[in-house]
């Protein structure tokens, strides 16, 4: 469940390669501001990673930086980032199945 100021401090970012990992991720975004907490979502059972992951800014302007530019590449892999309350939407505006 998002935190009251989640909506302008937390990003979503997909395609991330199955190498990177945290700390990857955390050191790239770094250079758009403070970064709270960030997490590359990895399979339980295998702690493969699904491919995504977030990230949360102390600042809401740092997370609008972030995805304010299109080519990030991350693990020699271009990925996509979305402040995370949009980007957990289903492309029909549905919520998905964590009920956002």
């Amino acid at each position: 469940m998002f935190q009251p100021n989640d909506r302008e401090t937390k990003i979503y970012v997909a395609g991330l390669p199955w190498i990177t990992r945290t700390e990857g991720l955390r050191n790239y975004f770094e250079r758009f501001g403070e970064i709270v907490y960030a997490n590359v979502v990895c399979d339980g059972a295998t702690q493969r990673s699904k491919g995504f992951g977030f990230v949360t800014f102390k600042e809401a302007e740092s997370a609008t930086r972030a995805c304010e530019n299109p080519n990030h590449v991350i693990d020699g892999r271009t990925v996509d980032c979305k402040l995370a309350y949009i980007g957990a939407r289903v492309h029909n505006n549905q919520p998905n199945q964590y009920g956002f």
